[in-house]
This record gives C-alpha cells, structure tokens and sequence, in this order.
C-alpha cells in the first residue's frame, strides 16, 4: 500500500511541476538555453512506459510556458528535448538574446521527421509541433519546435 502510495505521490508532484512552471523574461531577465527536467529520480529509465508517462507533463509543462510566455515583449524560444535512452535528461528549454550565446538557436543539424517513433506516438502531434532528430555527444536525441503560424 505504501509503495502505491508513494507513487501517486511522486506523479503529483510531477504533474504539478508542470502545471506550475514558471519563466519570467521580463525586464532585464534572459535565458540562456534555461532547462527544466521533470524526470529528476530518472524514473523513466524504468522502462519505455515509464518514460512516456514522464513525456505527458513535459508536453503540458511545454504548452504551459509557450502560452505564459506569448504574453511578454521578449523574442524567445521555446522547445522539448527527448532522450530516447536517457529519461532523466529529457527538458523543457527557453532561449532568450542573452550575452552568452546567439539568438536565435538555430537548428540546421535536425533532420525533421514526419512519422513519429515508437516513444512519441500518440504523445506529439505533429500537426502543432516538429520533431527532429540529431546528435550530440553521439547520442541520439529528439528535440520538438513548435510549428510557426
């Protein structure tokens, strides 16, 4: 019972981390490709159903900050990176001009895809987001942009 217990406990938090994050950009703030992982236990590792339970408020955590941040002045950036081997590294991303790195991020290293694999079916609608794939550190990794209007 504890065991039950314990794990609704933990999805809560989750799904309230996402409901709630917040990026402020106003003023003088800026984000430097900021990250938010939702998965901090690595819990995702557990298996593929595992990770794609923690992809679910990744996405809401990612609709969440796009709508707060479509209300401020700011030019930003806004996208998800997915690990498919490495659940605790999957985030949400905000980029801002900033004095650190170029604004925008460019992303001429993804190779856009228009089916989507196994451990984002059903989970990324490709009719509102991108999904391309690329490589660092040779690891492969998915990262979602949001479709322009």
């Amino acid at each position: 019972m504890t065991k039950h217990l314990d794990e609704l406990k933990y999805w809560r938090k989750v799904w309230r981390r996402a409901r709630t994050l917040r990026v402020d950009v106003s003023g003088e703030a800026w984000c430097n490709h900021w990250h938010q992982h939702l998965d901090w236990d690595g819990r995702g590792s557990r298996s593929r159903l595992e990770h794609r339970k923690h992809i679910r408020p990744l996405m809401r955590a990612f609709s969440r900050v796009r709508q707060e941040l479509a209300h401020q002045d700011k030019p930003h950036q806004v996208y998800v990176c997915i690990h498919p081997i490495d659940p605790g590294s999957d985030a949400i991303y905000v980029h801002t001009p900033n004095p650190h790195s170029e604004f925008p991020a460019h992303f001429d290293d993804l190779k856009f895809i228009s089916v989507l694999p196994p451990l984002l079916m059903g989970l990324i609608s490709l009719a509102h987001y991108q999904v391309g794939i690329g490589e660092y550190k040779g690891q492969k990794w998915y990262t979602v942009l949001p479709r322009q209007c």
